[in-house]
């Protein structure tokens, strides 16, 4: 293939890419002087049931979200390996491994961060090689910064569990991550390297890790001082940052706090069986704002910012990576309410970043999720009654059931059943999940692709230089 400076055809499996989505390399080579831009936008956790849950809650079954109207849907094959050689499959994945595969176009195992299964190599991630070709760079979550998805994108660590300092050293009862210490000659803690990164944006929560002390900076969140980044911690603050700005915003200590409950903070529970042996199932219920613990910032408004941020007198253009985590959260924790309040929350950010590809075609938009969750829809009570009287035994959900009031007054059914455990939060599943896209090259993009295959798509949109290792921050 004949490709033009600044793009190299990638070797594997991933190769395919060039020639069954784009055609060639020169189809996205950046003509000089002409800005490329890529969106990147990761629902975590947002497989086809929880988009319908949500649908069919917020907008009913006729209704639908605005990255459903995006010119391209592909499914996407979410794929991982064993941690062991041969590194054999893993049909369940988690988001550490499956956000490498996006940033860096490579497989790993669960817990991994841009390194690789067994032997820990380093992979290169497109924030990385984004640096290299001079784009600007930021990323958006709803989660700590320091959380598996955007980290993956900068940091390179053999687990998740080392968001800080202290967790990244080993001590009764954390393992910790003693390769990756700087004091062993590795790159620190997530947070550490996130603060050391030439990133331009970072928005989310996480404080907690930028507060713990660091060496020769005093805390963490010295380290990102020191480089030239200023430390945000509320919403007027960031609109009025300027272009040209580095900035680390961290507006929670923890994670972002979810948009809706449920009414009387309910979520699933499980279904007893009265003296006479039929099911007891729960009261139906709607789901309202968390006035008690709303979130300081929006992921709307992070993006639209960071939009305007990365966007204005930049000839040579950027990549913004945009996570709405808290899908996923919800999901684990059985709250049927905050998740649809998580994804109509990033279906927002969604049509702010619709927007600005309308106004900006050189623009690559990809709106996709990281593995698939265990929300299901299923029957109202009704239907498992109806079920009863004709089989004449108890007929009802075997896990944890919900029974929502959509605004419209229907009732929507939502089973969590792969964790028998109360205590224990839900599982993910291995299940496809979907890819919008829009923008240039999106009509050619085949209808199957595996995961790793959107780095790729995006790396050939902005003409990056390759790396064969991960580049020193």
């Amino acid at each position: 293939m004949n490709c033009p400076p600044g793009t190299a055809v990638r070797r594997g499996a991933a190769a395919i890419v060039y020639v069954a989505v784009l055609g060639s390399c020169a189809a996205t080579a950046t003509a000089p002087g002409q800005a490329r831009n890529v969106i990147l936008m990761i629902g975590d956790g947002m497989d086809e049931q929880q988009i319908t849950l949500a649908r069919d809650y917020v907008h009913g079954a006729e209704g639908g979200f605005a990255m459903e109207q995006m010119p391209r849907r592909v499914s996407v094959k979410v794929q991982t390996v064993m941690e062991a050689p041969p590194h054999g499959t893993d049909f369940i994945a988690d988001s550490a491994n499956t956000a490498t595969s996006i940033a860096t176009g490579e497989l790993t195992s669960q817990g991994r961060l841009a390194t690789s299964a067994g032997d820990d190599r380093e992979l290169p991630t497109i924030v990385e090689q984004a640096w290299a070709g001079g784009l600007r760079t930021g990323i958006v979550t709803t989660a700590r910064v320091t959380d598996a998805t955007p980290a993956a994108f900068v940091a390179h660590v053999s687990s998740r569990e080392c968001e800080g300092p202290r967790s990244t050293a080993p001590a009764a009862g954390v393992s910790g991550c003693p390769a990756d210490l700087q004091s062993a000659g590795g790159r620190g803690s997530i947070a550490e390297q996130l603060a050391a990164s030439k990133l331009d944006l970072l928005f989310g929560g996480g404080a907690q890790y930028f507060a713990e002390p660091a060496p020769g900076a005093g805390t963490v969140a010295g380290i990102a001082q020191r480089n030239g980044f200023r430390v945000l911690h509320d919403a007027r603050q960031m609109t009025e940052l300027q272009p040209g700005a580095r900035a680390l915003g961290l507006f929670a200590r923890g994670n972002l706090a979810r948009e809706w409950s449920g009414e009387n903070a309910r979520v699933a529970e499980t279904i007893a069986l009265d003296a006479q042996g039929k099911p007891r199932f729960p009261q139906p219920f709607g789901c309202v704002p968390n006035i008690a613990d709303q979130p300081p910032v929006t992921l709307e408004a992070m993006t639209r910012q960071a939009l305007r941020l990365l966007e204005t007198d930049n000839p040579r253009g950027f990549l913004l990576v945009v996570e709405g985590a808290s899908i996923d959260k919800a999901a684990h924790d059985r709250d049927p309410c905050g998740e649809i309040g998580e994804l109509q929350a990033f279906d927002r950010a969604v049509k702010t970043a619709r927007e600005f590809v309308a106004a900006n075609p050189d623009t690559l938009l990809i709106v996709t999720a990281d593995h698939a969750q265990a929300g299901q829809v299923v029957g109202a009570p009704a239907l498992y009654r109806e079920y009863g009287e004709w089989s004449g035994r108890a007929e009802y959900n075997p896990g944890f059931y919900a029974v929502l009031r959509t605004p419209r007054g229907e009732l929507l059914g939502v089973s969590y059943a792969t964790n028998a455990a109360g205590t224990q939060e839900e599982l993910h599943t291995g299940g496809n999940v979907p890819a919008y896209i829009e923008g240039p090259g999106s009509a050619r993009v085949p209808i199957l692709i595996a995961q790793r295959e959107l780095y790729t798509l995006m790396h050939a949109h902005l003409g990056l230089p390759m790396a064969d290792s991960a580049a020193t921050p």
